[in-house]
């Protein structure tokens, strides 16, 4: 089957370059844009047959037999096996969290059913979504408005989203995105009032905050909201942010607003950072010099940032994450970190951060550093003075494998280390209660391992080998928190200014970024103009604070 597929990619390719080099560069627009349509219906195809294999793949499940040997089971069309997601990561080159929501939409719409558990009582109900399946084999729907409109109908009756899709099927090959969108909430208002209530209410409480690393030295997040709260919210936000660009504290009003958050959550918390250096595990020096013989290694230092202890317990944190005692760190001065980026440790879950040097240069370094292994950077516990006989790790080793490990170890997933499980890699008693054999697992990954054909290897400096049942090996390494990077600013580097984003933000284009960012320039009283059906709670005129000849739409 595999070979079979091979080839005909291999033919497709062929075929499209071929057609590609029988286009001059003479030939005008039309014709290249009907190429490029061409290639998007088999795209289109190929998503549909991907989505056909993805969910044969979810369904068969490797078992462990009487006699010892692995044998193949085959389930019912809907079927999740545990281990289906992290098998077809590699292949898909996914993450675990992509790869699972791969197989999620691949199983309602190949296999036209919910995604129903290995080992769950019951059977998968249907989707009634075949015809989505059916447009995208006919070349008429690509997978991200196929998903568009799965995620709508997600909670849908099959009988309801059947219905619903049979009201969008001449509008498939046309509608963009935000257009299908809209075209199916008035078919489910239309169709089944009651399903739409249901998933505002659901949405309600699925409100929330996120957060991960985005471009270099910032961090990304994302919130979910009820629309009363947000309204509030975003009003102060937007107030102070109007009163940092007219203080000129801010150039732009969207950077005004990322700062004025930042301000309101900071000024009603009390956050305590504690900063650590790291020195490489081949001796802490003499004369006062941390880095002791790794020299060769330059130190970097590592931030915690949790909340403040009413009783000021740095003694006690210190000790439970096992850091030893050397000679006092050094000091770094202001004037010395302007300027500057400094990569830290321990901001995110596993991931390295860079922040600015004279914010690092105000933060004392704590009195004790941190032992790495100098090969990976993987924090270590020298002289394994944490293990224990027992089966249950002491809270300082514990504390010292997360902070090593800093997520789960297995390859493409992201859960913070805080909530994972701590795993012995060879089974106690059998293997010891050590940092060399201990690894972080979040839940769904640690019965993974278990599962019959997955084998995992904890090698010197952290360093995880996982086999799947197919044979294929992947490696995770730890955070090198030894790995030093400083950026900074040559002295006649030019002022940077930020203006209007020429990116698009979010679901809008790059004019929709614009003009949005454009028109929030207008001066603006902080009160909220409410309104819905034919009553109108509340209006504020701003058309009479804003005299410009200039305006953006909307006039």
């Amino acid at each position: 089957m595999g070979g079979a597929t091979t080839a005909l990619a291999d033919r497709l390719r062929e075929g499209c370059e071929s057609v590609a080099r029988g286009l001059s560069r003479a030939d005008d627009r039309g014709g290249w844009a009907a190429v490029a349509a061409d290639c998007q219906r088999l795209v289109d195809i190929a998503a549909a047959v991907q989505d056909r294999a993805v969910a044969e793949v979810a369904r068969r499940e490797v078992v462990e037999t009487e006699d010892g040997t692995l044998s193949e089971v085959v389930h019912l069309p809907g079927v999740v096996t545990l281990d289906a997601a992290d098998l077809l990561a590699p292949a898909l080159g996914a993450s675990h969290a992509q790869a699972q929501r791969r197989v999620d939409s691949a199983v309602r719409l190949a296999a036209q059913r919910r995604p129903h558990p290995a080992g769950r009582p019951g059977l998968p109900a249907g989707t009634g979504f075949a015809g989505l399946h059916a447009a995208m084999l006919d070349g008429r729907l690509d997978p991200r408005r196929a998903d568009l409109v799965v995620e709508e109908l997600a909670e849908a009756p099959g009988e309801v989203a059947e219905a619903v899709v049979a009201v969008l099927d001449p509008f498939l090959g046309r509608d963009d995105g935000p257009t299908l969108r809209r075209r199916c909430r008035r078919a489910i208002a239309r169709i089944s009032p009651d399903l739409l209530r249901e998933r505002s209410r659901r949405a309600r409480g699925e409100c929330g905050l996120r957060r991960w690393a985005g471009e270099p030295g910032v961090d990304v997040w994302q919130g979910v909201f009820p629309s009363e709260q947000a309204a509030r919210a975003w009003a102060a936000i937007d107030g102070l942010a109007h009163d940092h660009v007219a203080a000129g504290r801010c150039t732009t009003l969207e950077q005004a607003r990322g700062q004025a958050l930042t301000d309101l959550v900071v000024g009603n918390a009390s956050v305590e950072v504690v900063v650590h250096v790291a020195v490489p595990d081949d001796g802490v020096g003499d004369a006062g010099d941390p880095r002791g013989a790794g020299a060769d290694r330059a130190d970097v230092l590592e931030a915690d940032a949790e909340g403040a202890d009413a009783d000021g317990g740095d003694a006690e944190r210190r000790d439970a994450k096992g850091w030893h005692p050397a000679p006092a760190a050094r000091s770094a001065s202001v004037d010395d970190a302007r300027e500057r980026l400094v990569q830290v440790h321990g901001l995110l879950p596993g991931e390295p951060a860079l922040v600015d040097g004279r914010w690092l240069a105000e933060r004392t370094p704590a009195e004790a550093p941190v032992v790495c292994d100098r090969t990976t950077g993987a924090r270590v516990d020298v002289g394994a003075t944490h293990a224990t006989p027992a089966y249950r790790p002491s809270r300082a080793l514990a504390d010292l494998v997360r902070a090593r490990d800093g997520r789960c170890r297995f390859p493409g997933c992201s859960v913070a280390a805080r909530s994972c499980d701590l795993d012995h890699v060879r089974p106690w008693p059998g293997g010891p209660t050590s940092a060399d054999n201990l690894l972080c697992l979040c839940r769904r990954h640690h019965r993974v391992k278990q599962r019959p054909g997955w084998s995992l290897r904890l090698l010197r400096g952290a360093v995880a080998v996982w086999r799947d049942p197919t044979g294929r090996e992947r490696t995770t390494h730890p955070p090198d928190v030894l790995e030093t990077v400083v950026l900074t600013t040559p002295a006649d580097a030019p002022t940077w200014h930020p203006s209007a984003p020429v990116e698009p933000v979010g679901r809008f284009s790059v004019l929709e970024s614009t003009v949005d960012v454009l028109s929030d320039r207008r001066p603006r009283p902080v009160v909220l103009d409410l309104r819905h059906g034919r009553c109108r709670h509340r209006r504020v005129s701003r058309r009479a604070a804003w005299s410009g000849a200039n305006d953006p739409p909307p006039f």
